[in-house]
């Protein structure tokens, strides 16, 4: 098992990257590695290692400079022994991307980047027909969303978590070409939420509160072709 992080410093009062790290288990999480490893310096990543059909790891990365912020991927084909050099994705856009890069593959051997938008613009995307060794340019998605998380239901809909608007779920039935909600899960602005699917069918979601005396929640729900709907815990 590979649990993704990153770290800060602060210099000039400013935040910096110290780097997305891996730490991993090797009892099924009953015990971890005590040290992390640094994966990619300068670069934070929030979403998880993506293990593709034939092995290859991919996790997405974001780093800033130079006014201007990015997102990317970083691969290994070793299982995380070693790691790619950042493969940028929407650098030269223009555009200020925070980014917190999620990828999923689509049914067509594509991938698909979630791409959070910086300054209050929308979430962007972009897709690579090659494992992620290059990317197309980056689009709009089409609304405004922070802290993506995408996940495959056994049933063909992917979800992608999201804070904004509060905590939220989108939902897709078309390989994220387009998207149905936001369907709120909570009222707080829920950091980083991931979902994950019970033997059920019904779906976790595990996010956490920001600020002073902020606290980790969980939501449960079940997909329904209008939306979702909310269970008891």
């Amino acid at each position: 098992m590979v649990c993704s992080l990153f770290s800060n410093y602060t210099q000039g009062g400013t935040d910096r990257a110290s780097g997305a790290q891996i730490v991993r288990s090797h009892d099924g999480g009953k015990t971890w590695e005590q040290s992390a490893q640094v994966v990619c310096a300068g670069y934070w990543c929030s979403a998880p290692v993506r293990e593709m059909p034939d092995g290859t790891c991919i996790l997405g990365v974001y780093s800033e400079g130079g006014g201007r912020a990015w997102g990317g991927v970083i691969r290994s084909t070793d299982k995380g022994q070693t790691w790619s050099a950042p493969v940028p994705i929407g650098k030269e856009s223009g555009l200020y991307l925070d980014a917190e890069t999620d990828v999923i593959r689509l049914r067509d051997g594509r991938l698909y980047a979630a791409l959070r938008g910086g300054k209050g613009a929308n979430m962007h995307f972009a897709t690579s027909a090659d494992e992620g060794l290059s990317w197309t340019a980056v689009k709009d998605i089409g609304f405004p969303a922070h802290c993506p998380h995408l996940n495959r239901l056994t049933t063909g809909e992917i979800l992608l978590a999201v804070r904004i608007p509060s905590t939220s779920v989108y939902v897709s039935r078309d390989e994220c070409a387009t998207w149905r909600g936001p369907f709120k899960i909570d009222t707080v602005g829920g950091a980083y939420p991931s979902t994950v699917e019970l033997k059920d069918g019904s779906v976790l979601a595990v996010y956490y509160e920001e600020g002073e005396g902020s606290a980790v929640r969980a939501r449960c729900f079940r997909l329904t072709p209008d939306g979702i709907t909310l269970l008891p815990m």
